[in-house]
């Protein structure tokens, strides 16, 4: 079994297949795992992380355990775990602070070492290398050897070789032991120690920034570049592999079960081949290429995301930054590394998308909009060589930054282009041409157009910010009828309540729930929009915003979440409000958003992360996608779609045992229901009101017991008493 840590997860592969995923939803620390090893004596795996923590993973049960020695550690700041390395019954772990050394029999620290030689206190150790008694470890100030014979803890017992002094300056990443002497390499240069000092290695050519993954039970050396694969045999014969592999990050040789290469790559999965082969073929799973989603859609049965607009400064991380579809047939990825018309325009860091019936539609950063048949593939980018769309002209107006987008009720596509001149933008069906609208007159010259969301009605909710980014209010506009651009008309709201009563001027979300009222989040609360068809035309009183009122007359403020940074909200059919935010978090909260129903973050739930990019909820599932800065997870609460018609009821787990099962699910309601549970006696056991198409009921009666062992009637009316569901359900004690 081939064992892989990805930043989406724990991953095992074996004859050609991926076996297993596991994520914090399982147990698992978090998400991104640094650095992986397999404990053969315990058949566990341990996984390191950027915080220090570790995580044991017990192959057999599937279960995690936290040991969070180093997570703990106080005396220094970074606490990344940067190698292990097994010795007999020891685990040494390579930290941003030292070497820490664990007894595997019963996983205490045995020893650590936070100051190696004449390196100063808590330097860096990137690698680690034994054989027989010696002791070599990579660093950030340069390579440190010790017999492991003698008591490390003492300075005299290190031999060291630092940077600048008896090595070009550069921080060690890598070291091995080899035929004999000491390996080393830098991000630009590699080194061999021989004749009692170091020199350039020149066995390897001008390949450099080397990683040496380990020497194979033949006696060859495996290393590689970003690129490439040597492998380098005891007699010095040198061999290089291209695998056509961009970015490759980890190399395993299985000389003796399968004589095959394995090569961990950061944008294109894994690679396998036989050594000296340069056709490498490459496996992944089914799932989204990366671990970034901004800008998701959900309807139809689709799910839609762009990626993100965050550029990491390489091409080869930024072009698989495009957009992932996931409908009936599985998911597929669409980017510049696998499709040649997104090639072609440059397209990537997408990070808006919408939808009509014919076509995806996705925005960038700055590449445009590309336009995707949903039934042939067919991709069109539109850009400011074949459009009217521009960008930011005091910077470039051929670089169109697409941050809003949506579709209205009529299947027309509308767009903003931050900061752009003619900001605004709409495509009608079954045209080619960008219809452009210059800003509105209820603006001023230092708002710009930035986020956008359409109503129900039609008008469009821009989000406005500075040159500089910060918050300059809302936009709402009425732009009539599309293609009679001098029509539109507008408002402008701001925190002041005579001019929208927005709880910041910093607006993050904006959202219409299922009575037609427009909510808006803000970097300091929400605010709610009873009568946004008078937005436009009405009063100073009919356009003020409505804070969220606390039911909780102890609360210590009478505003609920008044100064909670909002970055993210969703509707759900129940008309509850999900609400995510920028460090802190989920909240749910009931229609009114006068009471928190539940709040999640990374302590009491399964979340990746506080930090809350977006929230779409699926109605026809009731599953809540939330995309963290660390990824996607998906909970699967309730309610979901209602029914069309009730008749028979879907009602599980059937039958429910108390010390099994924690809640049962009631399904195919109408909208608004009325649920009844009853003994087969007749006797009324609990009364459940519902919104949505399902509902959950704790098996407790109304007084809160545990009911008897029997059968019971589960009877539900809907709001206008005209149409009944009926169920059954077996209750175990």
């Amino acid at each position: 079994m081939i064992w892989g840590v990805t930043d989406g997860g724990l991953f095992s592969f074996r004859d050609s297949t991926f076996q297993s995923t596991f994520t914090p939803v399982e147990g698992m620390h978090r998400l991104d795992g640094f650095e992986i090893e397999y404990l053969e004596s315990s058949n566990q795996i341990i996984i390191g992380y950027i915080d220090g923590m570790l995580d044991l993973f017990d192959i057999e049960t599937e279960s995690f355990q936290q040991v969070e020695d180093i997570f703990r550690v106080q005396g220094f700041t970074s606490k990344r775990i940067n190698d292990f390395l097994v010795l007999d019954d020891e685990l040494f772990v390579a930290t941003q602070f030292g070497i820490v050394v664990y007894d595997l029999n019963t996983f205490l620290v045995s020893n650590s070492y936070t100051r190696l030689g004449s390196f100063d206190r808590g330097t860096t150790v990137n690698d680690l290398y034994i054989e027989d008694d010696t002791l070599i470890a990579g660093t950030q100030q340069g390579v440190a050897v010790a017999d492991m014979s003698q008591n490390l803890n003492i300075k005299e017992n290190w031999q060291v070789y630092i940077q600048g002094e008896d090595l070009p300056s550069g921080s060690i990443q890598s070291v091995i032991i080899f035929n004999g002497s000491y390996f080393a390499s830098s991000s630009n240069a590699n080194f061999i120690f021989e004749g009692g000092e170091w020199q350039n290695n020149d066995i390897f050519g001008n390949y450099t920034d080397l990683t040496y993954s380990g020497i194979t039970e033949s006696g060859t050396l495996i290393t590689y570049t970003s690129q490439r694969i040597l492998s380098l045999d005891p007699g010095g014969n040198l061999q290089i592999t291209n695998p056509g592999l961009q970015s490759v990050s980890g190399v395993i040789f299985d000389e003796t079960l399968t004589n095959t290469i394995y090569a961990a790559t950061l944008t294109s999965g894994m690679g396998l081949a036989e050594p000296g082969s340069n056709n490498y073929a490459t496996v992944t799973r089914d799932g989204p290429n990366l671990n970034f989603f901004d800008g998701m859609t959900i309807g139809d049965g689709l799910f839609l995301s762009g990626t993100s607009r965050q550029s990491q400064l390489s091409g080869l991380l930024d072009n698989p930054k495009g957009y992932y579809v996931r409908d009936e047939s599985g998911w597929q990825n669409y980017n510049r590394t696998n499709n040649t018309t997104l090639n072609q325009n440059q397209f990537r860091q997408a990070f808006t998308t919408t939808y009509t019936d014919e076509y995806y539609y996705i925005g960038s950063w700055g590449r445009g909009i590309a336009r995707h048949n949903r039934d042939t593939n067919e991709i069109d980018v539109f850009n400011a060589s074949n459009s009217t769309l521009r960008g930011w002209a005091a910077d470039d107006p051929n670089f169109p930054v697409i941050s809003g987008l949506d579709t209205d009720s009529d299947g027309t596509v509308w767009a903003t282009s931050r900061l752009a001149t003619q900001p605004l933008y709409a495509q009608l069906p079954g045209e080619d041409e960008w219809i452009n609208y210059s800003k509105s007159s209820a603006v001023n010259s230092n708002d710009e157009y930035d986020k956008l969301f359409i109503d129900s009605i039609g008008q469009k909710w821009i989000t406005l910010t500075s040159v500089g980014g910060g918050g300059r209010g809302l936009l709402v506009v009425d732009t009539g009828e599309t293609a009679q651009t001098e029509e539109s008309s507008g408002v402008k709201l701001t925190d002041d309540p005579n001019s929208g009563n927005l709880p910041d001027m910093s607006v993050t979300s904006v959202i219409e729930d299922k009575d037609g009222e427009v909510w808006v989040g803000t970097e300091r609360g929400i605010a709610r929009y009873i009568f946004p068809q008078f937005i436009v035309t009405g009063t100073q009183e009919e356009r003020r915003g409505q804070w969220l009122l606390n039911d909780d007359p102890d609360a210590p403020s009478p505003f609920l979440l008044r100064d909670i940074n909002v970055s993210a909200m969703a509707v759900n059919s129940a008309n509850q409000k999900w609400v995510g935010t920028a460090g802190e978090g989920v909240w749910l909260l009931n229609e009114s958003g006068s009471q928190i129903l539940e709040q999640f973050n990374s302590s009491n739930s399964p979340l990746f992360s506080n930090v809350i990019r977006d929230i779409e909820v699926d109605e026809q599932t009731g599953e809540v996608y939330i995309s963290t800065d660390r990824g996607l997870i998906i909970y699967s609460g309730v309610p979901n779609e209602p029914a069309a018609s009730m008749n028979e009821l879907k009602v599980y787990p059937n039958p429910f045992l108390y010390d099994r099962h924690d809640i049962i699910q009631i399904e195919n309601l109408s909208d608004i229901s009325t649920i009844r549970i009853l003994g087969v006696d007749g006797n009324l056991i609990r009364t459940i009101e519902s919104r949505g198409g399902r509902v959950t009921w704790d098996g407790l009666d109304s007084r809160g017991r545990e009911v008897g062992s029997g059968v019971y009637i589960v009877v539900a009316l809907n709001e206008g008493g005209d149409e009944r569901g009926f169920g059954k359900v077996a209750i175990i004690r």
